[in-house]
């Protein structure tokens, strides 16, 4: 079958590492575009990996946030579900990074990151 995405090859059957937010959700069979990257899982494999995504605590942490104005600086609030499952607390020193020009990074300081207190 050809790729629905891009239509240039056809789907190759191979093992991928499903991850969702930075976690192992475990390996499946997917069909792969070799030209696009493209993956299609399979519906009872989705359906494992959200059990798997649930029993961790991360299924539905992801959420759409606005950024808001304070002062002369802009700021990102956090969902107190997703700082309640990072143990993020009012005062908790972060570092904030570009990803690119279309991704922001932000990191618990001395967690993981290079940064100086």
């Amino acid at each position: 079958m050809k790729c629905p995405v891009c239509g240039r090859a056809s789907l190759r059957r191979e093992k991928r590492h499903a991850e969702q937010s930075g976690f192992d959700l475990g390996v499946y069979v997917a069909e792969v575009c070799p030209s696009c990257g493209e993956l299609f899982w399979d519906e009872k494999d989705v359906a494992k990996m959200e059990q798997k995504a649930k029993a961790i605590g991360i299924w539905g942490l992801e959420q759409k946030t606005k950024v808001a104005v304070v002062g002369n600086s802009l700021a990102v609030r956090i969902p107190k579900r997703l700082a309640n499952f990072l143990g993020l607390k009012r005062g908790t020193d972060v570092l904030v990074h570009p990803m690119g020009r279309d991704k922001l990074v932000i990191e618990e300081a001395g967690k993981g990151t290079s940064s100086q207190k």
